[in-house]
């Protein structure tokens, strides 16, 4: 079996901060191909962190554009193996290109690994009035990778998404798919097998989108990607649809500023799309086809954890702040029967060759300057390692040079003559673990005090030379957060140094916070008593601004509730009311 996924991950950070690191998410979607886009990754933001997973192969394009829009667009494909070289796994591709034109600086005409190739670049007096500039404007937005894994070439798309009044961005789409379908065709002419998999920005049926409209299937776009489906005389499956004809309410995608996902609120714009002949030796090639004979299952993954939040789609009431986790839903398909490849290699353009994840060349004086650790000499001196660039001790450094004779003369055995001090480096995370569990009752002023003079350590006594005192207390205030539910409160601490033994206290009493809780509650109480009421439900309505247009900054009223179908009478009423605009009176 040979499993491939597809999910928009809006940000690949984000997601991997989400589930604690990149191998985490790609183990949790548990498939051998996985294609994310909307990465939302440069050039410059390429690190292993994002994409060097153990077990993982990854192919990555980046948005080129000088727009200045930074970092947006963008697709990463991983693929899971045990080898990335001399194997024969299926997953691990045999050639692999960046963009779908072939002209990217980078990319080769032609790649060739034994009997396997990817197609030469899309020929350019075969697309009309279309130049090789537009050609490449197409391609540096970082919107296609395309590796061949020898039995399909797989093609991981995320296209634009447009507004039709915005006509450069329109032709800019009717140029992105018209190339596409050029080289989807070469290659199918060529006898290859076509995986399509992606976010297409297109529902292509009425069915595929909730509620509707009158005429929503005569959209130029969905009108093109239904062209491209066999049941409208087209070459390829649509492997979800095909499975499931009749499923409604199957949704990829879902609007987070009105939270859709609450009543099933979306359209089906994640895609995977299939061509090509069956791998079996046979005469009739109607009955036979990739579909048919090695597809197992395609199904969107409703029930995965799109993060570390228990709630991470729940609907919060019309907070501006948007919902974490992808607004997308993973797509998978499943195929059966694939047998193995010939013994090949990664292609050069994996990602672990990418001069931004593989480094760069370094001096012989940076090298062994970069990593210095804290050294405690035998007299107690502490070396330190010294910024290369001001010549300056870093903060960490001299904090370990406190703690290290603190606990020299406090005869502590971890750092007593002739021990070795644990892994003081710089930027040291278990610093304050040593402070708490190697110092704890060190130079206080706060532990008991023998009459010799000593003071009590795990038991036992030994004399400060040089106690230090450094307790602390905390100063805290409390102001109200204004994100949170009434009478909720967020606290900020500050630190500062006290020389006797006193309790840890709030500066505000018990009482003050609880009154200011209190005088909270009661503002965003009358907050609520001046709002308007919706019609649909006589709740209060949650207040928004126009964020262009002729009525930009000018306030209005809408239905707290998430958006849902109109035949649910639990979702979004539909209210709007502009809020009253105060005339400015006349002076005298």
């Amino acid at each position: 079996m040979v499993k491939i996924v597809t999910y928009n991950v809006n940000g690949l950070r984000p997601r991997v901060a989400q589930h604690g690191s990149l191998r985490r998410l790609l183990d949790a979607l548990d498939s051998d191909i996985i294609c994310f886009q909307e990465t939302k990754l440069s050039r410059q933001d390429l690190s292993a962190d994002v994409i060097m997973a153990e077990g993982y192969e990854a192919f990555v394009s980046c948005n080129r554009s000088a727009k200045g829009r930074g970092a947006y667009s963008g697709v990463a494909t991983f693929c899971r193996v045990t080898s990335a070289f001399s194997s024969q796994e299926v997953a691990l591709p045999v050639a692999a290109e960046e963009g779908f034109t072939g002209l990217q600086d980078y990319a080769k005409n032609s790649e060739i690994v034994g009997d396997f190739v990817i197609a030469t670049p899309v020929e350019e007096e075969g697309l009309g009035e279309i130049t090789r500039e537009d050609l490449l404007r197409v391609d540096n937005e970082g919107r296609c990778i395309i590796t061949d894994h020898g039995h399909f070439v797989l093609f991981n798309i995320y296209a634009p998404a447009v507004q039709e009044d915005d006509k450069e961005r329109v032709r800019f789409k009717l140029l992105f798919y018209k190339i596409l379908q050029k080289r989807w065709e070469h290659l199918l002419a060529l006898g290859k097998r076509v995986f399509v998999v992606g976010d297409l920005n297109i529902a292509p049926a009425s069915i595929d989108r909730c509620d509707a409209p009158p005429g929503f299937e005569k959209q130029m776009f969905r009108e093109w990607l239904r062209s491209m489906l066999r049941e409208h005389g087209g070459s390829f499956f649509d492997a979800f649809r095909s499975k499931h004809p009749e499923r409604i309410g199957a949704y990829t995608c879902f609007n987070q500023k009105i939270g859709a996902e609450e009543y099933n609120y979306g359209s089906r714009i994640d895609h995977i799309l299939i061509s090509g002949a069956c791998l079996h030796h046979c005469d009739s090639a109607e009955d036979h086809n990739i579909f048919c004979c090695h597809v197992e299952e395609c199904e969107i993954m409703n029930h995965f954890k799109r993060g570390n939040s228990e709630n991470l789609s729940k609907w919060q009431g019309g907070r501006s702040s948007k919902l974490e986790g992808s607004d997308h839903i993973p797509v998978y398909i499943l195929l059966k029967e694939i047998p193995e490849l010939p013994v090949h290699n990664i292609p050069p353009s994996a990602a672990r060759y990418l001069p931004e994840v593989r480094g760069r060349q370094q001096s012989i004086v940076s090298f062994f300057n970069k990593g210095r650790t804290c050294e405690l000499q035998d007299d107690g001196n502490l070396i330190l390692s010294e910024d290369t660039v001001n010549g300056i001790y870093c903060s960490d450094c001299l904090e370990n040079k406190t703690i290290a004779k603190e606990g020299l003369a406090a005869g502590i055995p971890e750092f007593a003559k002739g021990g070795k001090l644990p892994s003081l480096t710089c930027k040291v995370t278990n610093l304050d673990k040593w402070r708490n569990e190697g110092l704890s009752g060190v130079s206080r002023s706060s532990q008991k005090t023998s009459p010799s003079g000593s003071k009590a350590i795990n038991g036992s006594t030994s004399t400060l030379v040089a106690p230090v005192e450094t307790v602390h207390h905390t100063n805290q205030s409390c102001v109200p957060n204004d994100d949170s539910l009434p009478g909720s409160m967020q606290c900020t601490t500050s630190v500062a140094e006290e020389q006797d033994n006193t309790n840890v206290s709030c500066s505000l009493s018990t009482d003050k916070c609880n009154a200011a809780a209190l005088e909270w509650q009661r503002i965003q109480q009358k907050m609520k008593m001046t709002l308007p009421r919706c019609k649909g439900h006589r709740e209060p309505c949650i207040p928004r601004s126009v964020k262009k247009g002729p009525n930009i900054g000018r306030l209005f009223y809408v239905c707290p509730r998430a958006q849902g179908p109109a035949s649910n009478p639990e979702a979004n009423c539909g209210h709007f009311q502009w809020a009253p605009v105060k005339s400015k009176e006349k002076r005298p």
